[in-house]
Formats: C-alpha cells, structure tokens, sequence
C-alpha cells in the first residue's frame, strides 16, 4: 500500500504503530528521532509521515518543516496543534484510529 516513515523516541510507541500499520498493509520505516527522520526523508520517499514531535533529544518539529511535501500525522502526549497536518492524535492512541487517520491522510481527507 504504503511507504509510511514513523518518528518517535519511544521504541515501544515505533514497534506499535509499526505493527498496526504493517498490518494494515504499509511498508513501514522506523526513526528514533529527527535526526534520523530527517536523513530518512532525505534519501528515501515516503507516501505519509507519523511523527512524535516532543521528543527530548533530536526534536522533531524540523521534521514537520522536512515532510511538507507528504501527509504528516502527529501523534503525541503533549497538547499540540500544529498547522498543516493531516491529523493530530492523543499518544497513545488505539491502532485503529492510527490505520483510520494514515488511511485519511493517504486519501487526501480528515479522519472521522
């Protein structure tokens, strides 16, 4: 289906929404950080981005600016409500609604 880039520090948080969206059918990427992110959108392309932007160490909010060209769905802890992305959901979040809301952000549309 799907190229899909996951960015978050927490592994646990990277191996479960690796896990609901492989099982939906993508090809899943994992960055434990912005960095990382960063130097995957570099060299590879990605159908949509689900991003952590709060992390402590390699920020990702470079991320948000990098991936403006792809879907961004943010999923975070923290209240956040950056502009321009496909959704915003609480961390954690069910694996249904992360499928539903890259499934949305793929089809040009808000989830729900």
């Amino acid at each position: 289906m799907a190229r899909v880039l996951i960015v978050d520090d927490l592994p646990d948080s990277l191996l479960a929404s690796r896990a609901a969206l492989a099982g939906a059918g993508h090809e899943c990427v994992l960055a434990p950080g912005g960095d990382w992110a960063l130097h995957h959108l570099a060299s590879g392309e990605y159908d949509v981005v689900v991003l952590d932007p709060a992390m402590p160490l390699h920020d990702g909010w470079p991320v948000l600016t990098a991936a403006r060209s792809v879907p961004v769905v943010v999923m975070s802890a923290a209240p956040v409500h950056p502009d321009g992305v496909a959704a915003v959901l609480p961390k954690p979040c069910p694996a249904a609604d992360l499928v539903e809301a890259v499934a949305a952000a793929l089809a040009g549309s808000r989830p729900g």
